[in-house]
C-alpha cells in the first residue's frame, strides 16, 4: 500500500479494458456487458480499519501527526493479535520539501520518546527513516517507518508501523 497511489497513478484503464478484464460470465452475453447502465466491476469492498481521505477512528493522530498543509490520501489502525499494540498506516500528499517532512517527525516522535533507528535497507523513496522506542515492563517496542517519495511536482508519505494502543 505504501506506494500503491504512485504505481497506479501510471495505469490508466477504458471501459474495454476493464470489461476484458473480467471476461464474458456463464450465460451473458458480452455486448450486454457494453450497454450504457449496465453495472461494470464492482468496487473493493475496504476493512472497517481503514479510511479513505481521513484519518481513521481510532487513528493515533496526538502521535503521528498530519503536517500542515498536507492532504491525508488513506490510514488504517488495527489492533495487533495480542492488543498491546495498534498496527497503523498513513498516506500522505504535500508540497513541502523531503527535509521538511522528514524534519516534522523526527521532532515529533522525538518528542514522544522514540529514536531513529540506523538502517541498511536499500530503498526506491528519497527518504526513510525508521524510529523505535524500547519497551519498557509496562509496553512492547514500538517502531514507525517514515518514507518519503519525492517526484519532483509534490512528495508521497507512507507511514507504518507499530505503536502502543491507547
Amino acid at each position: 500500500m505504501t506506494l500503491l497511489g504512485t504505481t497506479l497513478a501510471g495505469c490508466q484503464a477504458g471501459p474495454v479494458d476493464v470489461q476484458g478484464a473480467a471476461g464474458a460470465r456463464d450465460g451473458q452475453d458480452s455486448a450486454a456487458e457494453e450497454s450504457p447502465g449496465t453495472p461494470g466491476t464492482p468496487l473493493p469492498d475496504y476493512d472497517a480499519a481503514s479510511a479513505v481521505g481521513d484519518l481513521v477512528e481510532g487513528f493515533p493522530a496526538t502521535l503521528l501527526t498530519v503536517p500542515p498543509g498536507a492532504r491525508v490520501l488513506a490510514s488504517s489502525a488495527r489492533p495487533s493479535e495480542d492488543g498491546a499494540l495498534v498496527e497503523v498506516t498513513l498516506n500522505l500528499r504535500s508540497d513541502d520539501p523531503v527535509e521538511t517532512l522528514t524534519a516534522h517527525y523526527t521532532d515529533a516522535l522525538g518528542a514522544a520518546g522514540f529514536a531513529v533507528s540506523p538502517s541498511s535497507v536499500p530503498s526506491a523513496l528519497t527518504s526513510l527513516t525508521t524510529f523505535v522506542r524500547t519497551a519498557t515492563p509496562e509496553s512492547p517496542t514500538e517502531s514507525v517507518a517514515v518514507g518519503v517519495f519525492d517526484d519532483e511536482t509534490e512528495r508521497l508519505v507512507t507511514i507504518s508501523g507499530q505503536v502502543a494502543a491507547g
